[in-house]
């Protein structure tokens, strides 16, 4: 069995993020990420004997007549498609590209647009033969297994398929109990030197820690993906991926892969622990919550060569946060951002204009209290209700989505909401005078460019600025 591995090429030139309920341009992060979900898959694929290709191609800048001939090296059974929501159109539409150029090949896709609106998707896309939905690995490889064997697709868990003009949704898959008894990715099918840091260019992989959320943040769509319940690999497991990392490719930079690194505080001991007991040199960042670091904790992992995290900040509306379930308050985010600093990490503050209670004044005071707290970086994003939030069952309750607003208006530098007092074009511009705010406070121009150290890193900042720029206007 043969099966391509495919993010599609950049929809009129945007490089587009695609892991997870991260969908976002590549100028959000400065970097494109590396493809973690498809080099997942690829590797349960591998371990049960099948040959796999896998083709980032944004990250690669592949058109479409180099991606015919890639494909037609390569001669798959199944072209299975990273879709997000942002380029759902363009994405699904490479199954009917496909089968025009390749008889008889079977197309899938998945991620998080796709488990959230499986019959919309099916529906948009005749040339599409099944949605693989939720946690990927698992349900992928006995698709294709089913294929290559036999074509009784009714038990395979977890997947959108047709039968005779219907589309059928078989039950979902159990999550993985047991992240340990997956491989880990295979990075020997990607480019890593496509994927690299901003300021230095060095290399990164991502590495995942664990999988599930309990939090109920009503912006988030996590859950409908990796499932409510957080499930841990063994910190032992985790530090042997990065030996390896370091050993087979030559990476010692990493972004661990979680809704929360910290969310268990024995588990971040022992991977820091881990680390340090086997000499590993490695600078790494992660996400975290504000309510569940300490000051032994960060300690531990500044030693253990975590230099930036980023905080869900969200507003610093009280009002706010309790709207939006986030479980957390402003004096946690005032306290957790001393407590980093003092330990020599970075701070990254994830900031979410136009949620529920939001007004241009309740606006204009997050952004000064971002500025006020010396964050060493903050990203404005626009509440964007994606399919599965509870914030998109809220917007189609109340009314609040943009009349014709398409899913490729569905990204973090625009506003499709409007609500009651505060429109839609009100909370972009917000955004985009708070970047301005921002990135032009003084305090924060000395703070970011005390980080160059060179003349080459100085090039990348530039470099990088221009690039965060053409995400931060749209």
């Amino acid at each position: 069995m043969r099966i391509y591995l495919l993010s599609p090429p950049a929809v009129d030139g945007i490089k587009m993020v695609r892991e997870g309920r991260c969908m976002a341009r590549e100028g959000v992060w400065t970097t494109l990420w590396p493809p973690i979900s498809m080099a997942e898959i690829a590797a349960v694929m591998e371990s049960h004997g099948m040959t796999v290709k896998i083709t980032d191609a944004g990250a690669e800048e592949v058109d479409l007549p180099r991606l015919e001939s890639m494909m037609a090296s390569f001669a798959p059974d199944l072209l299975l498609i990273n879709a997000v929501t942002p380029t759902i159109e363009y994405d699904l539409s490479m199954a009917a590209w496909a089968k025009k150029r390749f008889p008889g090949i079977r197309t899938a896709a998945f991620g998080i647009h796709a488990s959230q609106l499986p019959e919309d998707c099916m529906e948009m896309q005749p040339d599409l033969d099944f949605i693989v939905r939720d946690e990927p690995e698992l349900t992928a490889a006995e698709l294709a297994r089913i294929l290559e064997n036999g074509n009784d697709f009714s038990k395979v868990l977890g997947i959108t398929f047709r039968k005779g003009g219907r589309i059928v949704t078989n039950p979902p898959r159990p999550f993985i109990e047991d992240l340990d008894s997956l491989p880990f990715p295979a990075w020997h099918r990607v480019d890593t030197s496509r994927y690299v840091l901003p300021y230095t260019k060095r290399r990164y992989l991502l590495v995942t820690s664990a999988r599930g959320c309990p939090h109920r943040c009503i912006f988030c769509v996590a859950k409908g993906y990796y499932g409510s319940r957080i499930r841990l690999r063994s910190p032992e497991s985790v530090v042997r991926e990065l030996r390896w990392a370091g050993e087979r490719f030559g990476i010692y930079d990493f972004l661990f892969w979680t809704e929360s690194f910290t969310l268990k505080r024995d588990f971040v001991m022992g991977v820091c622990e881990g680390i340090l007991n086997a000499h590993l040199s490695i600078r790494w960042v992660c996400n975290s919550r504000v309510d569940n670091v300490d000051p032994e904790m960060l300690a531990a992992m500044k030693r253990a060569g975590c230099w930036m995290i980023g905080y869900g900040v969200e507003s610093s509306n009280q009002e706010i946060l309790n709207r939006i379930r986030k479980g957390i308050t402003v004096e946690q985010i005032e306290t957790a951002t001393r407590w980093t600093q003092k330990a020599g990490i970075q701070v990254s503050a994830h900031i979410v204009l136009g949620l529920p209670g939001d007004t241009r004044k309740s606006i204009r005071e997050t952004v000064r209290f971002a500025k006020k707290m010396g964050f060493d970086y903050a990203q404005f994003y626009c509440a964007t209700p994606w399919p599965g939030s509870e914030l998109y069952r809220m917007a189609q309750r109340e009314n609040w989505l943009k009349k014709g607003a398409s899913w490729s208006e569905f990204e973090q530098n625009t506003s499709v909401l409007n609500m009651d007092g505060l429109t839609a074009g009100e909370v972009t511009r917000l955004r985009e005078e708070g970047f301005r705010s921002f990135y032009l406070y003084p305090l924060t121009v000395c703070r970011t460019l005390s980080k160059i150290k060179s003349f080459t890193e100085l090039k990348n900042f530039l470099w990088m600025i221009k690039n965060f720029l053409s995400w931060s206007r749209g």
